[in-house]
C-alpha cells in the first residue's frame, strides 16, 4: 500500500506545511509538520553518484514518479538544503533517497 509520491503531492507538501530544518538523533533535515499537526523528518542524506555518497548532512534528494515529459530517462525530484527547497528532474539512474506515502 505504499508508493512513490507525484510532484504534485510534493509541491503540496511544500505549501500547505512548516519545514523547519533541525537535527534530529543526529542527523541534518527538515520536519515537516502538516496543517493537522502531523509531521515527518526528511534527512539531508546526501545522493549516491556511482560508488560516491555526497553532501551528507547538508543536502537532499527525494524522488517522485513524475517522469520528464520530454525527456523520461529524467525524473522529478525535491532537493533541500538548509536554507531552501527546491524541483528538477535529473537522470533516473543516480541514487536519490525514496520518501513513499501511504495510499
Amino acid at each position: 500500500a505504499w508508493r512513490m509520491p507525484t510532484k504534485v503531492e510534493q509541491e503540496e507538501l511544500r505549501n500547505n506545511c512548516t519545514w523547519i530544518w533541525t537535527t534530529q538523533n543526529g542527523v541534518n533535515g527538515y520536519k515537516v509538520t502538516g496543517p493537522n499537526g502531523n509531521s515527518i523528518f526528511l534527512p539531508a542524506a546526501g545522493y549516491k553518484n556511482g560508488l560516491q555518497l555526497l553532501f551528507v548532512g547538508s543536502f537532499g534528494c527525494y524522488w517522485t514518479r513524475s517522469l520528464n515529459i520530454s525527456n523520461p530517462e529524467s525524473a522529478c525530484f525535491v532537493y533541500i538544503y538548509s536554507d531552501s527547497i527546491a524541483w528538477d528532474y535529473y537522470i533516473r539512474c543516480r541514487g536519490l533517497s525514496v520518501r513513499p506515502v501511504f495510499q
